[in-house]
C-alpha cells in the first residue's frame, strides 16, 4: 500500500514560525519542550476538537539546562559530586529552584489547556505497534479514502477517520502512542520531581550552612 507520509521531526526542528531556535538550548526532551510539541502538533487543523486552539508554554532555558543535567549519566554523576560541595551546591539549589519555579508558572497554562480540552488526543488514533515501528511518537498519514480498508484498525476508528474526509479523496489523521500521551498528561509529574529535588536541595544547603556556623563559632 502506497501512502504519503508526514512523519515528526526531531524536537528542536518542530519550533513553529513563532519560536526563535535559540529558545531551544541543549535540544532535549524537557517537559516544556515536549509539551509544546504536542500542543503543535494537536492544533493542527486535523487534530483540533471543535475548533479549539490550546496554548503553548513560555520555553525557559533553566529547565533545558537542569533537565538535560538530570537524565544524562554524567551530568547527573557531576551533580551527585557538586551537591554536596559547599558554595557550589547553593549555586544548583538556585538553578533546580528557578527550573521548578518556571514549571509551576507554566503549570496554569497546562490547568488551562485541560479545562478547555479534556481529551485533545479524540481526533487521533493511537497505536502503538506503527509508532515503535518507525520509531515516532506520532505519525501523520495522509491516505487516499480506498486505502483505509486496508488498515487494521477497530470498525469504529476506520469509520472516524472516514467520516473525516469531508468528500475529499485524501484524508489526513495523526497515529500516536503512549510516549506522546505522556508528553502531554505527564507534566503534573515532572513538576512534582523538581519539586522535590528543589526541596532536597534546600536541605542539604541548611545543613551545611547550620555546619559552617557551628565551626565558626568554635573558632
Amino acid at each position: 500500500m502506497k501512502s504519503e507520509l508526514e512523519i515528526e521531526k526531531p524536537s528542536y526542528q518542530q519550533l513553529n514560525d513563532d519560536t526563535q531556535k535559540s529558545n531551544c538550548f541543549f535540544y532535549q526532551e524537557d517537559p516544556i519542550t515536549m509539551y509544546n510539541q504536542f500542543i503543535r502538533l494537536y492544533n493542527e487543523e486535523i487534530n483540533l476538537i471543535n475548533g479549539i486552539k490550546l496554548k503553548e508554554m513560555k520555553p525557559s532555558k533553566v529547565v533545558q539546562f537542569v533537565h538535560y543535567f538530570l537524565h544524562s549519566f554524567l551530568g547527573s554523576f557531576i551533580l551527585l559530586i557538586l551537591v554536596f560541595i559547599p558554595i557550589v551546591n547553593i549555586i544548583f539549589f538556585f538553578f533546580i529552584g528557578s527550573a521548578s519555579y518556571r514549571l509551576n508558572i507554566n503549570y496554569l497554562i497546562f490547568k488551562n489547556n485541560i479545562s478547555l480540552v479534556i481529551d485533545p488526543f479524540s481526533n487521533m488514533v493511537e497505536n502503538q505497534d506503527i509508532c515503535v515501528m518507525m520509531k515516532k511518537r506520532y505519525v501523520v498519514f495522509k491516505l487516499d479514502i480506498k486505502e483505509t480498508e486496508g488498515l487494521h484498525f477497530a470498525k469504529n476508528v476506520k469509520e472516524m477517520i472516514k467520516n473525516r474526509s469531508n468528500n475529499k479523496n485524501k484524508i489526513e489523521f495523526t497515529i500516536y502512542n503512549q510516549n506522546l500521551k505522556e508528553d502531554y498528561y505527564g507534566y503534573p509529574n515532572h513538576r512534582c520531581t523538581y519539586l522535590v529535588w528543589s526541596i532536597i536541595s534546600l536541605i542539604i544547603c541548611l545543613i551545611e550552612l547550620v555546619l559552617l556556623f557551628i565551626m565558626i563559632i568554635k573558632l
